[in-house]
């Protein structure tokens, strides 16, 4: 668990995930912990800060046909990926391997990925704005693949020529401007590239940082099944992983979400939060919200900061709007406690 992320929060844990991770930037110290309180996700368990809390399976298939998540999986399984690593400054050493990766993305539901570092997505980097990232990528992989940031640097390091099989590339990016950036395979074809798991997050924060915040990446995006194209969808790569496991914050405190939509083969995705309202900042960029409200539409890659605070004590739902790719796993629920 953690306390509010701010420009004061020295500390955080990055667990490995299952399968395989990356080094970004070296180790990240922090303190993770997870209440498992079957039926008793709203109870008073004292406040430790952003984690999950456990509901009865009945609440887990809120709509009847939500995937469940693996079996193995467990309430810090995606602490690596939900919780963001601290803000930063400075030059960043980065290593990243591009590798394929057996993965299991709902119960019973296996998937062949292409990975960054081995996980789906890829591991989440953090930037002050104007800081140097020097990224060196490995391609471990039988086909080509290579490494494309959103955001702006020089043409140079845009990450569209190829990698090939077995060789590396170093990337030498100046993090920029501040906001929220997806980054992803660009080699052609780019959708089979993405849709097989290659992306990731950049979050870039203002040199003064932003105000304190319970903080959580949202990743949306889509696994194909039996031949049919996002057949299983999931935040942050595990079909109903956060109705199983809600993400447990404080009433009252300050959220910020970074929330992508890395969906192929779907002309929209969206956040739906049901209960409250949030501001939000597109692309994460601007010092004000642009507007304030319970359902955002994005096309894919599109991306926002959203802020909001849960003010009573319960569980507060959260979804895509396109209702199939909830039901197929993308549905999950705020705990406020």
């Amino acid at each position: 668990m953690t306390e509010p992320t701010g420009p004061a929060d020295p500390s955080r844990r990055r667990l490995l995930a299952t399968g395989g991770a990356a080094l970004v930037g070296g180790t990240i110290l922090g303190r993770f912990g997870s209440v498992q309180a079957a039926e008793a996700e709203t109870s008073d368990h004292g406040y430790q800060g952003l984690g999950h809390s456990s509901v009865h399976a009945s609440a887990s298939t809120a709509y009847g046909h939500a995937h469940e998540p693996p079996a193995w999986v467990g309430p810090e399984t995606l602490d690596h990926i939900t919780v963001p690593p601290p803000p930063r400054r400075g030059t960043q050493e980065i290593e990243m391997v591009v590798v394929e990766q057996h993965i299991e993305v709902g119960a019973g539901v296996h998937f062949e990925a292409w990975t960054y570092g081995g996980t789906v997505p890829g591991p989440t980097i953090r930037a002050t704005e104007g800081d140097l990232l020097r990224i060196r990528l490995r391609n471990l992989t039988d086909h080509p693949h290579n490494l494309h940031f959103h955001g702006a640097h020089r043409p140079e390091m845009d990450g569209w020529e190829p990698i090939p099989a077995g060789e590396e590339f170093v990337y030498e990016i100046e993090a920029g401007p501040a906001g929220l950036h997806p980054y992803h395979c660009h080699t052609p074809p780019l959708a089979e590239h993405i849709s097989r798991g290659l992306y990731g997050v950049l979050i870039v924060d203002p040199p003064g940082g932003r105000p304190p915040a319970h903080e959580v990446v949202l990743v949306l995006s889509g696994f194909e099944h039996e031949g049919v194209p996002n057949a299983v969808t999931a935040w942050n790569g595990i079909a109903g992983y956060y109705a199983r496991y809600p993400i447990k914050v404080p009433a009252g405190e300050p959220v910020r979400a970074y929330v992508v939509n890395m969906t192929e083969y779907e002309p929209i995705g969206s956040f739906h939060l049901h209960a409250e309202t949030f501001d939000v900042y597109p692309a994460g960029m601007g010092d004000r919200p642009a507007f304030r409200t319970d359902t955002l539409a994005m096309g894919q890659a599109e991306r926002a900061i959203l802020e909001f605070s849960l003010p009573r004590r319960g569980r507060y739902m959260f979804h895509p709007h396109q209702h199939h790719l909830a039901d197929r796993g993308a549905m999950g629920w705020f705990s406020a406690v």
